[in-house]
């Protein structure tokens, strides 16, 4: 064998070790390791990066929906916001942060935060209410959705029901009714959100009241009361209002 073939033959073989070596140096030190989000499936994953370990498949690429934010007046200062939320997800309750933000001339970006948990298929209506704001202060208003975790249905199922009548006497308008709790736990405090619509279905406007501790079958009355505000009282429709309630604490 002639030294030209001799050092092609050892440079080649050389070439090849040092190709294999950096090869697997590559491998263990930069090739990530699989994940949810490499767009392959493996893991446990029953689906591209979807089941096992990673997010349900049911679920994967849904986002909680925003059907609708307003903005009412309660008086010459005050607003009170409105967002109605719907969780998509026919088998799964989603639970997740929420941000309020606020355009406009006011004194730095406004930002109101909070956190919902939403049964599959719930409506939600997220609420703050009386904040010390000139709505003509105002330039538009959005609601950002983060930190979204889904999880199989295990929310407590409370036998809960509320009638209620809404009653408008001159430019007053209140919604008054009774709370039975028919389940067999006790309740801690009850959030009660009153809206009212006028004949079209249009919301008009939103009110909140709270129930203290609930015995197990007990009944509570209650009443909301509503601002008066011009027109509310006379476009207001009594047979459209809805009373959604939600615990303030869920731990029962």
């Amino acid at each position: 064998m002639s030294r030209t073939l001799k050092q092609l033959t050892f440079g080649s073989a050389f070439f090849i070790i040092f190709a294999l070596a950096a090869l697997g140096a590559y491998s263990f030190y930069f090739r990530s390791s699989p994940s949810c989000t490499d767009n392959k499936q493996n893991q446990s994953e029953s689906g591209v990066d979807c089941g096992g370990s990673c997010i349900p498949c049911e679920v994967k690429g849904l986002n909680i929906i925003t059907e609708e934010i307003k903005i009412f007046s309660t008086s010459k200062s005050q607003i009170t916001l409105l967002a109605k939320v719907r969780n998509p997800s026919q088998n799964f309750s989603a639970s997740f942060s929420y941000k309020f933000n606020l355009g406009g001339t006011l004194a730095g970006q406004r930002e109101l935060r909070g956190r919902e948990t939403l049964a599959p298929q719930k409506i939600q209506y997220i609420v703050v209410p009386n904040l010390p704001i000139d709505e003509e202060r105002i330039n538009g208003v959005s609601l950002d959705i983060s930190e979204l975790n889904w999880n199989e249905n295990n929310l407590p199922v409370l036998n809960i029901r509320v009638n209620s009548q809404s009653n408008v006497d001159k430019n007053r308008v209140t919604v008054t009714g009774v709370l039975s709790n028919n389940s067999a736990a006790n309740l801690p405090t009850i959030k009660l959100t009153a809206l009212l619509f006028d004949r079209e279905g249009k919301a008009l406007n939103v009110s909140i009241t709270e129930l203290g501790k609930i015995e197990a079958f007990s009944e509570r009355q209650f009443i909301v009361f509503f601002p008066e505000v011009e027109g509310l009282a006379k476009n207001v429709d009594p047979q459209k209002t809805e009373i959604q309630w939600e615990l303030d604490d869920e731990s029962l």
